[in-house]
């Protein structure tokens, strides 16, 4: 018997919310543009060798590969080493940093190696690891061993650190780096009092170092056999193998800028307040001089309102931003002007120009509920590294250091069987209520919408998060993935489509369209059921037997309805046909395969600013398999 889900509803249609992906993985709280390189010229870097040019793009395969073609013109650094001294050459940037906040893509050729060293010593390793379950230091994202001929054979390499998961894509994709990095700290003798630190690494949106200490140069450094320093060029190597580098962006941070708050009052009012200044008439019910710019400093719980005031002073004019950190109203004044402003929980982050010198600055925050109360204020500015104004533990370089006190309960699939965990998932620009995510033995996961037959998203690694679900209350219900997603579509997977007269596919599931449960196969393996019209659908995913793809298969039954039943397989900006058959989706983000022998013919129709890659079933058709495969 099938496993019937609950009736399912027809949802309004909702209006997405348009966003704009850009290629630099900046923190999200960040307000302050970052410098890019503009890789119309080569005048950022060092005199430069002939295996490093300057292209549009890239032509051919790069996907197999082993050397890019480049395209003429600029925006992308490519790299195909010789065997030359003249043809091998790292590339340095003309100017030198120290503490550093860094983002860029990059694109591996197949089995291809090469790697980023912070001040020309510290390496953080690019290469191609796609589909590798149990990644190293020597992996994509590893921070490099260490190297000492002495210690003896087999021992030569010491420290270095894997990534916590092995986050990286398929050759020929894009991939987004990005990494905030302190420098060493010296004595005015020179003696070294602080190892450097990679504070974040972040890849392909995971997050995969956190606070990793590096005691000195790692193996094949410019600088290995030297002392370390508090400056030095950025470096991208070479000689090992194919790749290109784009949207390369940074924010260098100095020790000289300076900001802080001073002279601090406290107002308290204890009572319950409708929003931020329903109290400014009243008299406060304690006042005091906090130690500190922070909530944390007055101790105090349930119903409240607490005004911080004192005086800003900074040593460098510019912009500045301001980012809450807290789930209840919060208002930021500075020199009387709002940079933070009230939300329902929380407050918007806001940017504000100043002088260098002193600010008069007040702090209202608003605590409505019953649970603990918690606030930081994160300042960043001219040089100056994202911290605490509140005094909490931070990190030198981008921001606080992240901590995640919050509990989780893992989830993990058995060694031979799929297991299913229904529950809401989260997905923009709203929570899927109808879904379930599948985990497999092979570690390649996938969400699935029931309502609408959408494969939200796939993820490799370590399966889901039930915390939110369980834990207490279990207020938002979400299961969330725990390892490295590649996000795709909530829209419906078949619909009925008036063509040629529909504006674009549509967003939620049509009125004709009813989850019919799923049934499970003997390892656990579901397999998903649904009715449109009189069309009756089999949806099956599974990862394929190396674990380097989510095959996918539809089967279809009945008579097909007058509008035109079209299945969606990809929607992106750009989805290019690949050398070897099937189809690149968006800018190099996934590969879609097709089968040679597949009986349906898919079709592109541009929709406004966006290409939509699907298949018209017709009645010669109908019954033959739909199969593809999804590849990052």
């Amino acid at each position: 018997m099938p496993h019937l889900s609950p009736p399912l509803r027809v949802l309004a249609r909702v209006a997405l919310v348009a966003a704009l992906l850009t290629a630099l993985t900046a923190p999200a709280q960040s307000l302050l543009a970052p410098e890019r390189v503009a890789l119309d010229s080569l005048t950022a870097f060092k005199p430069v060798t002939a295996n490093w040019q300057l292209a549009a793009g890239l032509a051919g395969d790069p996907r197999r590969d082993k050397t890019l073609t480049a395209t003429p013109g600029s925006g992308v650094l490519v790299c195909n080493p010789g065997k030359t001294k003249e043809t091998r050459g790292h590339l340095f940037t003309a100017w030198e940093h120290g503490d550093i906040e860094l983002a860029f893509e990059f694109l591996m050729a197949p089995g291809s190696n090469s790697g980023v060293y912070l001040q020309s010593r510290y390496e953080v390793q690019l290469f191609d690891s796609w589909g590798k379950k149990t990644p190293t230091p020597a992996d994509c994202g590893g921070i490099y061993q260490r190297w000492d001929a002495a210690r003896g054979a087999g021992k030569e390499g010491y420290e270095g650190t894997a990534p916590r998961a092995n986050a990286s894509r398929a050759p020929g994709l894009w991939q987004t780096l990005h990494i905030v990095f302190q420098a060493p700290r010296f004595d005015p003798t020179g003696k070294k009092t602080k190892n450097a630190r990679f504070t974040k690494v972040t890849l392909n949106g995971f997050l995969i170092h956190e606070n990793v200490e590096v005691t000195g140069a790692t193996r094949s450094a410019l600088f290995e056999n030297g002392p370390e320093a508090p400056l030095g060029p950025l470096m991208f190597q070479g000689d090992h193998g194919a790749v290109a580098i784009r949207n390369l962006a940074y924010k260098r941070f100095d020790a000289d800028a300076h900001l802080a708050v001073e002279k601090l009052g406290y107002q308290l009012h204890s009572s319950a307040f409708a929003k931020i200044g329903d109290y400014d008439s009243r008299q406060p019910t304690a006042t005091g001089v906090p130690d500190r710019f922070s909530q944390a400093a007055v101790e105090k719980t349930g119903k409240f309102a607490l005004v911080l005031t004192g005086s800003l002073n900074l040593t460098r004019a510019g912009e500045y931003a301001f980012t809450p950190e807290t789930s209840s109203p919060v208002r930021l004044l500075i020199a009387n002007r709002p940079v933070i402003t009230p939300l329902e929980r929380g407050g918007q982050a806001g940017t504000i120009t100043l002088a260098a010198g002193t600010h008069s600055v007040r702090l209202d925050f608003l605590h409505t509920g019953n649970n603990r109360p918690a606030l930081e204020i994160i300042a960043e500015g001219p040089g100056l590294a994202p911290h605490s104004l509140g005094g909490a533990e931070s990190s030198p370089a981008g921001g606080r250091r992240f901590t995640n006190a919050q509990k989780k309960l893992a989830l993990e699939p058995s060694a031979d069987r799929v297991r299913m965990q229904r529950g809401f998932v989260p997905f923009e620009p709203k929570k899927r209520l109808y879904a379930t995510s599948v985990g497999t033995p092979q570690g390649v996961h996938y969400a699935y919408d029931l309502e609408t037959g959408a494969l939200l998203r796939a993820w490799r690694g370590t399966w889901i998060d039930t915390a939110e679900m369980w834990e207490g209350r279990g207020e938002p219900q979400l299961a969330k993935p725990t390892g490295p997603t590649l996000t795709l579509t909530a829209k419906p997977t078949v619909a009925l489509i008036d063509y040629p007269r529909a504006a674009g596919w549509p967003d939620s599931a049509d009125a004709l369209h009813s989850s019919q449960g799923y049934t499970l196969e003997a390892n656990g393996q579901p397999v998903f059921l649904s009715k449109i019209s009189d069309v009756s659908i089999r949806d099956r995913l599974a990862p394929s037997a190396d674990g380097k793809a989510l095959t996918r298969r539809l089967d279809f039954k009945g008579s097909l309805a007058s509008w035109e039943t079209q299945v969606l397989l990809a929607e992106a900006a750009v989805i290019t046909a690949q050398p070897s058959g099937g189809w690149v989706v968006g800018d190099r983000e996934y590969y879609l395969d097709w089968p040679a022998d597949s009986a349906h013919q898919p079709s592109l129709r541009k929709v406004g600013d966006q290409q939509l890659l699907f298949v018209r079933l017709s009645k010669s058709t109908l019954e033959a398999p739909l199969a593809y495969s999804l590849v990052w």
